[in-house]
């Protein structure tokens, strides 16, 4: 009987917990699960912000060469707008660097009502600014030219009043464009010839005057904290209408 009732009763339970042993295992593995989860986080949040970057450069570049493109077509010799300037010479581009270039454009300008605007694009290429490409735009003084062709005030002077200064119109098209990758401006001529300009020097009078493509190579980088490799774009802009760039002795 008494053995029988020794067999009825249950066994106790091992109530004693997990082992330090267990612990230190369960330990182990979730710190090594944690470390493969965050590395994989980190992974994630890298490649984002790096393609977030990357699709920032390719807008940007997108968007400055399509700007200067448009404008860039459009350039004219202000003698092509008006037949009461007989003494109006100038060549359609003014300036032709490696990093600037200026030039009269026929834009805003219906009927001749404005008179041709003259555009800058200009990089700076060192200093605080270094990598800002900035847009410049400024309209004559009257649609009717002087004898010798319309005029500019001087809109950047210090002293310039406020209608001169309200003639000029400017603004950053872009920061963070590469000038270590050389220039980005390259002028051709009609027959494809390039045209260089010397060293921090200018295209001289007789090559501005044979200019009919500009060739566009914009390198941009984000200046975000994750940074990607630039992203360059590359245009050749052939100006539509020869005689409204070139000399008649030029096309012949």
């Amino acid at each position: 009987m008494i053995a029988h009732l020794r067999r009825a009763i249950p066994a106790r339970r091992d109530d004693r917990g997990t082992s330090l042993t267990e612990m230190l295992i369960s330990m182990t593995i979730f710190s090594v699960l944690l470390a493969a989860v965050g590395t994989l986080t980190i992974g994630f949040m890298r490649t984002n912000a790096q393609s977030i970057s990357r699709q920032d450069q390719v807008d940007s570049a997108r968007v400055v060469v399509a700007t200067m493109t448009k404008t860039l077509r459009t350039a004219v010799m202000p003698s092509q707008l008006t037949t009461t300037c007989t003494l109006c010479t100038q060549d359609a581009f003014v300036l032709g660097r490696d990093f600037a270039v200026q030039f009269y454009a026929n834009v805003n300008n219906p009927g001749n009502t404005v008179g041709p605007s003259r555009v800058t694009y200009t990089l700076t290429t060192s200093g605080v600014g270094a990598g800002t490409l900035v847009e410049k735009v400024q309209v004559p003084d009257s649609n009717v030219p002087a004898a010798t062709g319309y005029v500019y005030c001087d809109a950047e002077a210090s002293g310039a009043p406020a209608a001169c200064r309200n003639r000029l119109k400017s603004r950053t098209l872009a920061t963070g464009v590469q000038s270590d990758t050389g220039a980005i401006f390259a002028y051709y001529d009609r027959t494809g010839a390039r045209l260089t300009p010397p060293t921090n020097g200018t295209l001289t009078a007789d090559e501005l005057k044979r200019v009919l493509a500009v060739e566009l190579v914009v390198s941009v980088q984000s200046q975000n904290a994750t940074k990607v490799d630039p992203t360059t774009y590359i245009q050749r802009v052939t100006l539509p209408n020869a005689q409204a760039v070139l000399r008649q002795d030029e096309e012949d």
